[in-house]
């Protein structure tokens, strides 16, 4: 009886999945203008990339040498470049589903528990929207995820880590979830992985190391977390003097330089802390998918670049996190989940509004920055303080005790 149950509740997974990601492509390519710009911009690299040449000098171009070879490959599927993104997109949201399946599977939950993973990342696709197909942040998210699902095995962890960096840098920061006796395995093969890589990349185009030569100039983007009280400012006419540079809208007001950079340092601080700790063997009790959670919450919350897409990181890792039994963070996912609804709604259809200061835009803005600090704050409780956040109300409520 329960292998029927387990075979009915698997096709409607499949089912789920099928149709919510058929309405998610159907959504991206009726209203092209709205969510495919950035996947125009992949189709114009891609038409480089497949003569063996990097798009150095272009300030849009701020990818790792591994994105180069995906947006190749986008520009060899028929029909187009733009379609053979889609399509190469729908293939990684469909191995994430498969990673999750598997590691539930693996972690041989409960009968009640089975199947929360693979139907929170169906869920989570359904809030992301139309943006979960229509970027680039999908790809790395599943190395991350698989990092996180074959943590047991360190080695393999390691080189999804690796692949994942050479694709977008910080699933790199995952290597933190490696217990500490068997840490080193781990670094050793993403960074073996990671080395291969590059001379790879290195060997097939010129120009595959561009990318870290235009990060230094960026700026404090207008949805960054740092940014909302100069949006907050604006409602009461204090300019926050936005303008369009490499390729999104910053803030370029008095201070903000600073603002984002101390920020920034504070972000690297609390991330230096929580390797430490790992180092020290301090997190050996904590769910390894909730250190990579608050790794990732912290990176992202204290970025000066906050892009919408940016979401999809955090789901796709929350979503792996709550697979072990040990988690405390389901609710944290429950959360990130919601932040993910509320920014489809301000990205893209408010956006404009957000940008002229139009309170409808900045208050659902303001809903997700709280979330998102929410999430942070209890996923940071949960790694650095176990015991102490269990008597602190607030946090308690989204990290209850196991």
């Amino acid at each position: 009886m329960q292998s029927l149950r387990g075979r009915w509740q698997f096709a409607w997974i499949l089912a789920a999945w099928a149709v919510s990601r058929a309405a998610l492509v159907a959504a991206a390519v009726l209203a092209a203008r709205n969510f495919l710009g950035d996947v125009y911009l992949y189709a114009t690299w891609a038409a480089l990339l497949v003569t063996g040449h990097y798009p150095v000098g272009d300030p849009y171009w701020q990818y790792p040498p591994g994105a180069g070879l995906l947006f190749a490959l986008s520009a060899v599927i028929p029909p187009d470049p733009v379609n053979g993104f889609i399509a190469l997109a729908v293939i990684a949201d469909a191995a994430i589903l498969a990673l999750l399946l598997y590691g539930t599977r693996q972690q041989r939950l409960a009968p009640n528990t089975w199947w929360w993973g693979p139907w929170m990342w169906i869920l989570g696709g359904i809030a992301l929207g139309p943006i979960m197909v229509a970027r680039f942040d999908l790809f790395p998210t599943v190395f991350a995820v698989a990092a996180i699902v074959f943590v047991g095995r360190p080695w393999l962890s390691g080189i999804a880590s690796g692949l994942g960096g050479l694709l977008k840098v910080w699933p790199v920061l995952l290597l933190a979830i490696i217990p500490r006796r068997r840490l080193l395995i781990a670094v050793l093969t993403a960074g073996l992985t990671m080395g291969i890589g590059l001379a790879v990349f290195a060997h097939w185009a010129p120009g595959s190391t561009s990318f870290m030569g235009e990060q230094k100039d960026r700026g404090l983007q207008a949805e960054s977390t740092a940014a909302l009280p100069y949006l907050l400012g604006g409602l009461i006419g204090i300019d926050p003097r936005i303008v369009l540079r490499f390729g999104s809208f910053e803030v370029t007001a008095p201070g903000a330089a600073t603002i984002g950079l101390a920020v920034t340092l504070l972000g690297l601080a609390a991330m230096a802390g929580i390797g430490l700790l790992r180092l020290l063997g301090r997190l050996e009790h904590v769910a390894p998918g909730d250190v990579g959670l608050a790794l990732v919450l912290v990176s992202v919350a204290t970025s000066r670049v906050f892009s919408p897409q940016y979401t999809i990181w955090l789901v796709g890792v929350a979503v792996a996190a709550g697979l072990d039994p040990k988690s405390r963070t389901r609710r944290v996912t429950l959360l990130l989940i919601a932040m993910a609804a509320v920014t489809q709604v301000v990205f893209p259809w408010l956006y404009g509004s957000l940008l002229h200061n139009g309170w409808w835009a900045i208050a659902p803005h303001a809903l997700r920055m709280v979330m998102l600090w929410a999430a942070t704050a209890s996923s940071l409780a949960v790694v650095v303080a176990p015991h102490r956040c269990d008597h602190w109300p607030i946090i308690r409520r989204l990290v209850p005790p196991r």
